[in-house]
């Protein structure tokens, strides 16, 4: 497997598996600092509008000007303080402010990881790799999940939000091994 797909792959792992942390037990969360059901719906469709958002503001970016790694490596970055942000939550407009960060760090860092990965494909390996790939995200997902829950209950939201943070943080470490020679050399 060609190096920067490893580095995607373990970012990509260790930003979803954070993320699967909080997923599965969020609406609990939400209703713990004075939310409910309808806050909870409220802040996923915050993230997912203002993505579309990002999006179309960031796709005006000049990509020959931009280092696709220090662009995945400041998402990244956004992330984890965002994650941490919720440690200090205590209502829904808190958390809706939080969501704003983590779309824009996503939207920064998509572009640039699907610009790497496209690059880095061997060809006539697309179907596998992106099938392992998957395939290795999907099951720390899984987990995640299950060990979000037990940490939640046991040591509490703020342990998941740590975790979280530092997995983001570590992706934005990893992101800055990306090779971007090999990239611009295919582009």
């Amino acid at each position: 497997m060609n190096k920067n797909i490893k580095y995607l792959l373990i970012c990509s792992i260790l930003i979803h598996s954070g993320a699967n942390l909080l997923a599965p037990i969020y609406a609990i969360y939400i209703k713990k600092i004075g939310g409910n059901l309808i806050d909870a719906g409220i802040a996923i469709g915050i993230y997912a509008i203002f993505k579309g958002i990002f999006y179309f503001v960031l796709s005006k970016l000049d990509e020959s000007k931009l280092s696709k790694r220090v662009m995945m490596f400041s998402g990244y970055i956004i992330m984890a303080i965002a994650y941490l942000s919720y440690t200090f939550a205590n209502s829904p407009a808190h958390v809706f402010a939080i969501q704003i960060g983590l779309s824009l760090g996503e939207t920064i860092i998509n572009p640039s990881w699907s610009a790497v990965i496209a690059s880095s494909l061997k060809k006539g390996k697309e179907h596998s790799i992106y099938a392992n790939f998957f395939g290795y995200r999907s099951l720390f997902e899984g987990i995640s999940a299950i060990v979000g829950g037990f940490f939640a209950m046991r040591f509490g939201f703020n342990v998941i939000f740590t975790i979280m943070f530092f997995l983001a943080l570590s992706s934005g470490i990893i992101a800055l091994l990306i090779d971007e020679k090999t990239i611009l050399k295919k582009t």
